[in-house]
């Protein structure tokens, strides 16, 4: 279904606020609205969401996700707007409705949700229009398509892997469609056995060629060369930059710890690791960091890598508002894979902050249990914060060799952790030219 939403200034000014904090795509961002229900009558719709009314010039200048959450009275309907994407150049309203058959005018609404029939004129010709949108309509719908995969630990691997290699393409500040283009392999997922990649079943990136990799990322090629099990790698190119993803698995499905995200931008020579710990369903969504066997284990190699950048950090090197590189993330395993570039919602903590949170008082269960959830965190970064810091050097290491970087790929495998390693080379983009490279690309 299809629909429209006119935002009001104070709307506009909102989202224009955030807009500037964030950069011009928010997926995980959600904003609340009110409007009249007998405009939106249920159901979740892809949306075309209107600025400038106020000032007479209507113009579609993004595309979202729009679902109703419940009635604010008798008259009103609470919206949730999110997986909102800016779209340029903006299209004028009266041109999209101009071109639209005469016949179906009297079908069309100017706000809220349209009948089938006139929600895909409405989509039919705003695509001939702006063709170049579809790409971004077609993600946005991806989050009702999903490809189920189950709870198995094999499934639980792959699709944090996906995820893992999702948030690398961000932190490179890539925005790669390839992604929701995943499909599954025909094979069934054992635990028994090593699990297929993630990154295996993505069709090829642009410049998957082996002559296009340049020699840093063929010497990182090269340490998996006696990996066993599955190993699989994409090269991408965007803006003038390349970013080498790598997924790995060496161990049965059974086996395996967790999984390991290790991404080093060569140019900065500036090196993050993430380590994934999931919430427990059964256990009120909350991960329990002393039921954990393998923590105490990763906390160690957290700390002498910690430890060992902060020795090495030199005065010249780039500003950092944090300089060590180890952090978790803590999410809900999803049986299911959604055809879009979605990432698992999560909770990122600096291995500092994790491990001061571990003696916090405020977060002592009835037992007097540590535990870790959305509800009683005092504070922590979601996905977008985290991957905009990264992205733009505010966080991660400095003066970081590969060598170190090699170290820790062998130390994931021997930690029994399935591995995402991402590279990104090229020449450093300021942040506004990046941002203005990526609103001319769409």
């Amino acid at each position: 279904m299809v629909a429209i939403i006119r935002c009001v200034p104070d709307e506009e000014e909102h989202i224009a606020f955030y807009r500037r904090i964030k950069g011009t795509n928010f997926p995980e961002w959600t904003f609340t609205t009110n409007r009249p229900q007998r405009l939106w009558q249920g159901g979740s719709h892809l949306t075309l969401v209107v600025t400038g009314s106020h000032r007479g010039d209507p113009r579609i200048s993004m595309l979202a996700w729009v679902r109703p959450l419940r009635r604010v009275d008798d008259l009103n309907q609470k919206l949730e707007m999110s997986r909102i994407y800016s779209v340029d150049p903006p299209l004028p309203v009266n041109a999209l409705f101009d071109a639209i058959s005469r016949q179906l005018h009297r079908h069309l609404k100017t706000e809220g949700q349209q009948s089938e029939g006139a929600g895909k004129a409405l989509l039919s010709t705003l695509m001939q229009l702006r063709p170049g949108w579809q790409e971004i309509a077609d993600n946005i719908e991806g989050v009702k398509r999903r490809i189920e995969i189950g709870t198995t630990s094999a499934a639980q691997v792959v699709a944090l892997q996906r995820d893992a290699s999702i948030g690398i393409s961000r932190m490179a500040g890539m925005d790669l469609p390839e992604f929701a283009a995943w499909s599954p392999s025909p094979d069934p997922l054992s635990d028994t056995s090593v699990p297929p990649t993630f990154i295996g079943h993505v069709p090829a990136g642009r410049g998957h060629e082996d002559q296009l990799i340049n020699q840093d990322m063929q010497t990182m090629l090269g340490w998996f060369s006696e990996a066993t099990g599955h190993v699989n790698w994409r090269a991408f190119n965007q803006h003038g930059r390349q970013l080498l993803i790598v997924n790995a698995n060496r161990e049965p499905a059974e086996t395996v710890l967790g999984v390991d995200i290790i991404y080093y931008n060569l140019v900065r020579k500036s090196l993050v690791m993430v380590q994934y710990k999931k919430l427990d369903a059964t256990q009120n969504g909350k991960y329990w960091p002393n039921s954990d066997s393998s923590l105490d284990k990763e906390l160690v190699r957290m700390r002498a890598l910690d430890r060992y950048c902060e020795k090495n950090r030199r005065p010249e090197d780039e500003f950092r508002l944090l300089t060590s590189p180890s952090w978790l993330k803590i999410c809900h395993p999803l049986p299911y894979v959604p055809r879009s570039n979605d990432m698992i919602h999560g909770i990122y903590l600096a291995r500092e902050h994790f491990e001061q949170l571990r003696t916090d008082p405020r977060l002592k269960g009835r037992g007097g249990g540590i535990s870790f959830g959305y509800k009683n965190l005092p504070s922590y970064l979601d996905n977008t914060t985290f991957i905009k810091l990264v992205e733009t050097g505010m966080i991660g290491t400095s003066g970081t060799s590969t060598d170190l970087v090699h170290q820790q790929v062998i130390r994931s495998f021997a930690g029994k952790k399935a591995l995402a390693l991402g590279v990104l080379v090229g020449d450093e983009i300021p942040q506004s030219e990046l941002t203005r490279m990526r609103r001319n690309s769409r």
